[in-house]
């Protein structure tokens, strides 16, 4: 890229705080087709964003250095959750809280999407995302240049979402891979759609989303989840397309340093929200006291396991 995309900094934060807000709305007992709505959207934003900012990288002629990539991901992604884990399995067995090992293996080997732990349900993100990057690697290594291509893998996805539903089967990540590939195949031409966007295609974006955010808030996706993964990842990419039109391209240290943490964000406020050591939902502080609390801790652990990674490394 030419130059950095500082709104997609903003946007990245923004995506995580949904994600927050989902956990700790789901946690906490409240309304819990508000954390539906903030799980779709904000998870696919997180996953678009890194898709855009690859695919701008690497659709200027840019080569992706398979070595160099993975050593990167190892550094970003890697290390901190394998310290995480970790750390979360010793507290497993000074707490004596039941679980598996097994699934801890697979947690380790970036599979958590079919082994849950207590109280890091969410690790089921490192899969999908790890899936996201193996087709980025596939797409850059056969030069996909077709303009059909970004619409076809879309649309294989939602067949194949709708087909694993049907089979009883978790399917979310095959429409998550179809929107990254979209995204990451058609970054230049959907940053250029975005950045010229009118007016009343920003009404009909919220529109969009009230929509949805009012249909989940009725529990009215609860029996079919493929709507509720298409609609909620619909509103993810229309509401990624509406920031990079609105959000100023201007940095700040705070943001910066809130984007640097955020992966290590995702991993450690979970816990937090869900338990089994701690579950700051519960604590006897109304909910914004409560959630304010999780956001600061979540905050200084996030920065704590930054530290420790990042001298591991």
């Amino acid at each position: 890229m030419d130059k950095k995309i500082f709104s997609l900094d903003h946007i990245r934060v923004i995506a995580l705080l949904m994600i927050l807000l989902c956990h700790y709305f789901l946690f906490s007992n409240l309304i819990n087709g508000v954390s539906r709505y903030f799980a779709g959207v904000g998870n696919m934003i997180f996953f678009l964003v890194s898709a855009m900012l690859y695919g701008l990288k690497y659709s200027n002629g840019q080569t992706l250095d398979c070595k160099h990539f993975i050593k990167g991901r190892i550094t970003r992604i890697v290390t901190p959750t394998w310290i995480y884990l970790i750390i979360i399995t010793a507290l497993y067995l000074v707490f004596k809280i039941s679980f598996s090992w097994f699934n801890v293996g697979l947690n380790f080997l970036f599979l958590g999407y079919f082994g849950k732990l207590p109280g890091n349900g969410h690790l089921w993100f490192l899969t999908v995302l790890m899936a996201c990057y193996a087709e980025m690697i596939l797409l850059q290594r056969f030069n996909v240049k077709s303009k059909q291509a970004p619409y076809i893998i879309l649309a294989t996805s939602v067949l194949l979402l709708i087909i694993g539903e049907k089979l009883g089967i978790p399917s979310i990540a095959f429409l998550t891979l179809g929107f990254f590939a979209f995204v990451f195949l058609k970054s230049s031409w959907f940053l250029q759609k975005s950045q010229s966007m009118t007016w009343w295609m920003a009404i009909a974006i919220v529109l969009l989303n009230i929509g949805c955010f009012y249909l989940e808030y009725h529990g009215l996706f609860i029996k079919s989840r493929s709507l509720h993964f298409l609609l909620t990842g619909l509103c993810g990419l229309s509401l990624l397309s509406l920031m990079l039109r609105y959000i100023p391209n201007r940095s700040s240290k705070t943001i910066a340093f809130l984007c640097g943490i955020s992966f290590e964000i995702y991993l450690v406020h979970h816990t937090l929200c869900a338990g089994p050591f701690i579950a700051i939902t519960q604590w006897p502080f109304n909910h914004m006291v409560n959630f304010c609390i999780m956001v600061v801790l979540s905050i200084i652990l996030a920065t704590l396991l930054k530290t420790i990674s990042t001298k591991s490394a």
